[in-house]
């Protein structure tokens, strides 16, 4: 099985944010890079998402962790837009999407799990980018991720070289 890689540099990952055709493509793409969401908590963004003007809730797809994330100002128009009449995909079909979108810069490699890595190393880098880190780093992200602290270390434990390697793609 390949390795997906997460999306190393801002600006591609803003490039890909900035490919997507309306709502339908552009949130659920956001949600996923921006916030961590699984697929199948996308797909069904419905009945799993609270949205109170400022927070999303919802319970992660694969262990039913509680998360929330706040919504920046500039998103919230086009989430509330697209949780009320946006187009809700299967999981294949968001995999799908985010594959097309990905066309559109050069990167057809590009899936649901690429954007989750992207937001766990965007993670990763806020704290290892502080001055003096907290200890629990992993543990603070693997809250944020919806996962345990293993699997984040397993995962993602070595962040200069996992960043490396995305130099080398």
């Amino acid at each position: 099985m390949a390795r997906k890689l997460a999306i190393f540099d801002k600006r591609d990952q803003m490039a890909l944010l900035g490919a997507c055709e309306g709502d339908n493509e552009f949130v659920p793409i956001w949600l996923m890079m921006r916030c961590g969401m699984h697929p199948s908590d996308v797909s069904a963004a419905g009945k799993k998402i609270t949205w109170n003007g400022r927070f999303i809730e919802w319970k992660r797809a694969k262990n039913a962790e509680p998360r929330r994330e706040m919504i920046p100002k500039d998103i919230v128009a086009r989430l509330e837009h697209w949780l009320k009449r946006g187009r809700k995909l299967s999981r294949e079909g968001y995999f799908h999407l985010v594959r097309r979108v990905g066309e559109r810069v050069g990167h057809s490699e590009y899936s649901p799990l690429t954007l989750r890595h992207t937001f766990c190393l965007n993670e990763l880098r806020q704290f290892n980018d502080m001055a003096k880190p907290p200890p629990d780093i992993f543990s603070l992200v693997a809250i944020k991720m919806g996962c345990s602290e293993k699997i984040v270390k397993q995962h993602y434990i070595d962040l200069k070289d996992w960043e490396r390697m995305g130099e080398e793609s």
